[in-house]
């Protein structure tokens, strides 16, 4: 693995930004797409489990995310951007003309590859792209896509699934053509291609493995807090507000990421989440504000943790595996969060965000402290 200090830029290419942030949008719309559209799903496929057409992207995720790490390490990220929009864009196509569910369910497995080559290559290349004083705003950004992401297609998207589909893979393929466009042709270090011993690579080594580990548990939380915290305080206005408040939290990670190192915005953005939870819990009157408090801390927790994919790692190859790591533990809490709070019933809302808080705060301070560590050595 090269390890030599790469050049590093004087100033950030704002737009080529704004553009790999848009392919990060279209990503996020990968999951939004057939979120919004379950219901005209079920009416084209009776009798199938639509939902499944969903989870699948996620699964993806925890096997491979390791995997399109290495590959991204292997090709460099501007070929993997490119091929992930390319390969989002012919099955997310085909999609629009509702074949039958087996071929569609193989066609969510392909555009899931694709969705997860371009979540682990497009931090990889921004990163490499920010000028240091702006990497850490350029990561709380990219920290926002899916939310962002989400929320535009919540706003666009209509009831009619086909055209959603036809217009999502031609927006990949538009991308995928601006991209070729803007982004450099640099050289790229070659790299074994990916393989499973990537796995022991990555969580032997904590400098790769330390942002993953924050963000799969803040990923755990957030997903089952949005979906049952209003329930549990009975303020149902707390639905719309709660995703919105963590993507802004994550946005001001991107700014204090240039004054607090990433690693301790992490470990004390679990901690204070943790209290002001359990100042909800103690205090049943205020417990609403204060959920809406401790979810824009918890963007701190998600903007800090991406932003600590550079900071820990200054070489591509290495970012790419950490982002890699970073998809499939990310992956693993968002699958995971969910089913558990329902198991436990939303009245453990706050006690089980108070014990992934207080969690989170203790491993993730151990795995930063070794991390410097081993940079040190």
């Amino acid at each position: 693995m090269n390890q030599s200090a790469p050049h590093l830029p004087i100033r950030t290419p704002w737009a080529l930004i704004a553009a790999l942030y848009g392919a990060g949008l279209l990503a996020a719309g990968q999951f939004a797409k057939i979120s919004l559209t379950l219901g005209p799903l079920a009416l084209a496929y009776p009798g199938w489990p639509v939902a499944f057409a969903v989870s699948g992207v996620a699964v993806m995720g925890i096997i491979f995310g390791v995997m399109a790490g290495g590959l991204t390490a292997s090709i460099g990220p501007r070929r993997a951007i490119l091929a992930a929009l390319g390969l989002s864009a012919l099955a997310g196509g085909a999609q629009a003309l509702l074949p039958p569910f087996p071929i569609l369910m193989a066609l969510r497995v392909v555009e899931g590859a694709g969705h997860l080559v371009l979540v682990v290559a497009i931090p990889t290349l921004m990163a490499g792209l920010a000028a240091p004083r702006a990497r850490g705003l350029v990561m709380g950004l990219w920290a926002t896509f899916f939310g962002v992401g989400f929320a535009l297609a919540a706003l666009v998207i209509g009831d009619q699934a086909p055209p959603v589909y036809a217009v999502h893979g031609a927006l990949c393929a538009l991308f995928g053509v601006l991209l070729w466009w803007m982004l450099p042709r640099a050289a790229v270090a070659r790299r074994a291609p990916p393989q499973l011993s990537d796995h022991l690579v990555i969580y032997t080594n904590p400098r790769l493995f330390a942002p993953a580990l924050g963000h799969g548990i803040y990923a755990f939380l957030f997903l089952a807090a949005v979906t049952y915290l209003p329930t549990a305080l009975g303020a149902l206005w707390l639905a719309p507000i709660l995703p919105v408040v963590g993507i802004v939290g994550s946005l001001g990670a991107g700014v204090l990421a240039r004054f607090i190192a990433p690693g301790a915005l992490v470990a004390c953005g679990f901690g204070l989440m943790a209290l002001v939870f359990a100042l909800g819990l103690v205090w049943p009157a205020g417990a609403a504000g204060l959920s809406v408090l401790a979810m824009l801390i918890s963007g701190l927790v998600a903007g800090g943790s991406f932003a600590a994919v550079p900071w820990l790692n200054q070489t591509e190859d290495t970012r790419a595996l950490a982002n890699g790591a970073l998809a499939q533990l990310g992956n693993i809490g968002t699958f995971a969060g969910t089913p558990v709070l329902a198991a436990l019933g939303a009245g453990a809302s706050l006690p089980l965000a108070i014990a992934v808080g207080v969690f989170g705060a203790l491993v993730t301070a151990i795995a930063y402290r070794a991390a410097i560590l081993v940079n040190v050595r």
